[in-house]
């Protein structure tokens, strides 16, 4: 009588605590705000061989959106997904690379006027690659089926302006945590300047 007792409590209780989770993420959906954006990248790979130290840019462009979802008074959280592509045709290289981030920015906002507002951010980025070869080759080099991890992990911060809750613009530095090389003695992380404007909803 007991044990049924108890599974009946148990039922009821996991109800109302299930109940009570899709009301909070319901009136944290109510108050979320969505963005698009358009940017571009500057990529610094910071590259180490046999404890000799290198580096090199290459340019690009990312495609994004997020959802920015209020956690309290003036801190909120920005889970997005978006797509970058990157190039460098220096050096006779035509390098290409595709690839998915989603980003988790943390971020707290500060009025500045009626009309604008300022947020800083930071947060992980985790980045899957799709595509990164070389085409001056014949055939093309694969660098996921030869050297590189496609998976990934960032940590970055920076700065986003709303002007009259319909524009932003936002800059921001991401630092690669992880090394992108699979092969021993080497170490590859990337870097990732960028800058986008965007338009909410």
């Amino acid at each position: 009588m007991a044990i049924h007792k108890y599974k009946r409590l148990n039922k009821t209780f996991m109800k109302k605590l299930l109940l009570l989770a899709i009301t909070l993420m319901w009136a944290m959906l109510a108050n979320a705000q969505m963005s698009v954006q358009l940017g571009y990248l500057l990529n610094t790979e910071k590259s180490k061989v046999a404890g000799v130290k290198s580096s090199s840019n290459y340019s690009g462009f990312m495609a994004a959106a997020d959802y920015n979802l209020n956690l309290t008074g003036a801190l909120s959280v920005a889970p997005g997904l978006g797509l970058s592509y990157s190039f460098d045709n220096s050096d006779g290289a035509k390098y290409k690379e595709l690839g998915l981030f989603v980003p988790i920015d943390f971020n707290y906002r500060f009025p500045v006027s009626d009309a604008l507002s300022l947020s800083v951010y930071a947060g992980p980025t985790i980045y899957y690659g799709l595509m990164s070869k070389d085409t001056s080759t014949d055939p093309a080099y694969n660098y996921y089926d030869n050297d590189n991890r496609r998976l990934s992990l960032e940590l970055g911060g920076g700065l986003w302006c709303d002007i009259k809750e319909t524009f932003r613009v936002k800059a921001g530095y991401k630092w690669g945590l992880t090394n992108n090389n699979k092969i021993d003695d080497i170490t590859e992380k990337n870097n990732c300047l960028y800058l986008s404007v965007g338009y909410l909803f």
